[in-house]
């Protein structure tokens, strides 16, 4: 009899062990949602004398193209800035301002529906609003 309930007491241990495990294991291979969205970097600044709303890496477009649960960073270079977008599922709240230097960053909303959807930027030091591709727009996809 003692023998039969150590040998029960090692299979209880080996299996709590064994799943306990396994559950650590698998959830370290999935992708957290920050893992799986993407960061779009835009920056405010003044080009050839026009405010401008443009990519980081590309002062040529300021449109991004973005899926739910996405990151969108916008760097305030030379004035303090107001954000105000047109729909609040995009983002949450619809108005936002940030310091010069400073950085504004939003995620997509889970709940918004694919489409296109602008918003305004106001400068405060030339009190003008920044065009990107006039007005600014962020492209959701997915």
């Amino acid at each position: 009899m003692k023998t039969k309930c150590i040998h029960i007491a090692i299979m209880l241990f080996g299996m709590t062990f064994l799943s306990g495990n396994s559950g650590g294991y698998f959830e370290a291979q999935e992708p957290s949602a920050e893992a799986q969205s993407t960061l779009h970097e835009l920056v405010v600044k003044q080009i050839d004398g026009e405010w401008k709303v443009v990519l980081k890496d590309d002062e040529s477009t300021g449109t991004v193209f973005v899926r739910k649960g996405d990151r969108v960073r916008w760097t305030a270079e030379g004035s303090d800035l107001s954000f105000q977008f047109d729909d609040d599922a995009l983002f949450g709240d619809g108005n936002r301002t940030i310091r010069d230097g400073n950085i504004l960053n939003l995620v997509v909303g889970r709940n918004i529906r694919v489409g296109t959807y602008t918003y305004a930027i106001f400068v405060h030091s030339d009190l003008v609003f920044a065009t990107g591709d006039s007005p600014p727009r962020i492209f959701v996809i997915g």
